[in-house]
């Protein structure tokens, strides 16, 4: 659990969550592959939490790893969209992902979150971090996973359930 720990992101004093990948010596943030860039991850992060919630008897540091990754799943969620696919004839898959407002969606986390803003952002193989699903290639929003309910059991049940258990 050692490298876990110190691999948590901390953004202005701020303990967030983890990256996708990490530099070697260094344990900050790195990039893969051209749209993998340096990131916060809400993908992969909510694996790191679930197996640092299956310590028995975690130590201080290990609770707050897990309180400050799940204060942050909370601010970065993504509410009143959802992600739909739509016919679009003469593309190579014959439909498109696309973002649709709807004040009823389950709410979303994006597969990575900007350094700096801590906002999702989308990429092409260009490697150029955009705002928006709709702004990158074809090509990179219909072949790979930007946007999921990633942490959405992680919050609603399993979170609740381990500060339960682990009241101080």
């Amino acid at each position: 659990t050692g490298f876990i720990l110190r691999s948590q992101v901390r953004i202005k004093g701020r303990l967030t969550v983890w990256c996708a990948q990490h530099e070697r010596k260094t344990l900050l943030p790195a990039g893969a592959r051209s749209y993998e860039l340096p990131s916060l991850s809400g993908h992969e992060s909510v694996g790191i939490v679930r197996f640092l919630m299956s310590i028995e008897k975690p130590d201080e540091r290990t609770r707050n790893s897990i309180e400050s990754a799940g204060a942050w799943f909370d601010q970065a969620k993504i509410t009143e969209v959802r992600q739909v696919l739509v016919d679009a004839p003469g593309t190579p898959k014959g439909t498109d992902k696309k973002m649709v407002p709807d004040p009823d969606a389950p709410p979303l986390w994006g597969r990575f979150y900007d350094l700096k803003n801590e906002k999702p952002f989308f990429c092409s193989r260009d490697g150029i971090p955009r705002d928006s699903i709709d702004k990158i290639s074809y090509e990179r929003r219909n072949g790979y996973s930007w946007l999921g309910e990633y942490a959405r059991s992680l919050l609603a049940k399993d979170y609740p359930n381990w500060k339960k258990e682990n009241a101080r």
